[in-house]
């Protein structure tokens, strides 16, 4: 069969069972938040890879640049959003060089908290947008992983004016802000 034959029934089945992929795909708020880990292995080797060197590494002084090369890092994993809830790992992330902007603002947030970071976070929007929102040196900053933007100062907070956030979450703490209204 040839492969654009293939395609179509690929994007049939896709289709047919979308529903029941969702379902199966879908986590709980605890496994979600457990993404974020720091302590994976997997984001442990890329931490140790931002700051080969900056051996010893120190916060204060040397996060903001093993901050950027993470983000650089999650920059260059491409972009896909799918019709039904499907989570990627951060190996097939990796491998693959795509993935949605959850699993990549998840990726990001855990690297964060690998370098220490304590308040890195995953902001979701109500219409389901994610980013990444960390302070350094008294500034905030949102990363967005859909384009790969970084916004400081009151730039960043500006981005929910629209949009406001409905959530937050890492490895330690989740806070609904719809319960709020």
């Amino acid at each position: 069969m040839e492969p654009k034959a293939k395609l179509e029934i690929y994007k049939l089945v896709l289709s047919r069972y979308k529903d029941l992929i969702s379902e199966k795909e879908s986590r709980s708020i605890s496994e979600i938040r457990q993404r974020v880990s720091p302590y994976n292995d997997f984001i442990r080797k890329m931490r140790d890879s931002f700051v080969s060197d900056m051996v010893p590494y120190v916060f204060n002084s040397q996060f903001f640049v093993a901050a950027q090369r993470a983000m650089a890092y999650v920059r260059n994993i491409r972009t896909c959003e799918f019709s039904f809830t499907f989570w990627m790992d951060f190996g097939e992330l990796d491998s693959l060089g795509f993935g949605t902007s959850m699993d990549k603002a998840i990726l990001l947030a855990a690297l964060l908290r690998s370098l220490e970071s304590p308040d890195a976070r995953v902001l979701v929007t109500k219409k389901g947008l994610a980013f990444v929102k960390f302070s350094w040196n008294g500034a905030q900053y949102v990363f967005a992983p859909e384009n790969g933007s970084l916004l400081a100062g009151g730039d960043a907070m500006r981005v929910f004016a629209d949009d406001p956030a409905a959530y937050s979450f890492n490895d330690l703490v989740y806070e609904n802000y719809e319960d709020a209204d």
